[in-house]
């Protein structure tokens, strides 16, 4: 504002005629003087200073493109970039899933397989099963047999050390005779078996010895029917073929086979005073007690055997 206004009064003061004609008396008279300014400079400074400014115009302009086109380049890059890494991110796990399948196929093969041979071995299990049953069932059947053989020919030694050396003792006609004589007494059928009951009381061992004279042995309790239905036919407790005798805590039938643990009266086998000998109680629980006591009996022999 100061520059524009010196500026006019430098310009009116330069071009004003009258002024120019006035006599240098009127200069002089107690009025100061207008200052004196050069225009041409000022036009220079102004020129630079424009000169300047589009320069750096022109510079910023430059630098802002030139930015702009590394910014785009940079964008670009990185556009490239994160494409790279999503494609190959993507071709991994499209890789990886694959193997998954593959395995999740692998092991879903051998699940099947593995399936496959469980369901063979439990079909050879049970036929396995259904074999021992059946050898289990032979192999009683057949251990009674022998018991029979076994009573027979003891009976026999029996005989024949009763006859001694008496020539008149025919063994024959005494089996004849014992045959006759329990053919007649108190037998009773159960699926194939008959079962006596003695009136009379014996220790374990005499009670054995006249079942075996029968051409039977001490009853087997193998089953809850034939529990039943000797403990509906005897009188009182009474001996069976039970005994630990072979063999200490190791009971057994007098036909070889193992004694069920549920047939057991709760507590027993205990053996408190000796007891090696097994009795079959009122309510069909069997019970050891010592072989020298004295009891009924209940011997058994299947129909064959009885013919």
């Amino acid at each position: 504002m100061v520059r524009t206004i010196d500026y006019q009064v430098y310009t009116e003061m330069e071009t004003d005629p009258q002024a120019m004609e006035e006599p240098a008396t009127w200069k002089t008279k107690g009025v100061p003087a207008k200052p004196h300014f050069p225009v041409r400079p000022l036009y220079v400074v102004l020129a630079a200073a424009a000169l300047f400014g589009i320069v750096i115009v022109c510079l910023f302009l430059s630098k802002s493109s030139e930015m702009a086109a590394e910014t785009r380049l940079l964008r670009a890059e990185q556009a490239k970039v994160q494409e790279n890494y999503n494609s190959s991110a993507i071709k991994s796990m499209e890789a990886e899933i694959e193997q998954t399948q593959s395995k999740v196929s692998e092991v879903s093969s051998k699940m099947e397989n593995l399936q496959r041979s469980v369901a063979e071995m439990s079909s050879q299990l049970e036929n396995v099963g259904s074999a021992l049953k059946d050898m289990a069932s032979d192999m009683s059947t057949q251990m009674r047999k022998l018991q029979r053989e076994v009573s027979r020919v003891s009976l026999q030694v029996r005989l024949l050390q009763m006859g001694g050396g008496d020539k008149s003792f025919n063994l024959h006609e005494w089996e004849t005779k014992v045959r006759n004589e329990t053919a007649n007494s108190n037998w009773s059928d159960l699926s194939g078996h008959q079962y006596y009951f003695s009136s009379n009381r014996l220790s374990w061992t005499s009670a054995r010895d006249t079942c075996t004279s029968m051409s039977s042995y001490l009853a087997v309790v193998t089953t809850e029917q034939e529990q039943d239905f000797i403990i509906s036919k005897m009188r009182e407790r009474s001996w069976v073929g039970l005994s630990d005798l072979e063999e200490e805590s190791v009971w057994k039938w007098t036909t070889g086979e193992p004694v069920e643990q549920s047939f057991w009266e709760s507590g027993e086998p205990n053996n408190e005073f000796d007891e090696d000998c097994g009795e079959i109680k009122e309510n069909g629980k069997l019970n050891d007690i010592p072989c020298n006591l004295r009891r009924r009996f209940v011997c058994e022999k299947d129909n064959a055997g009885a013919q």
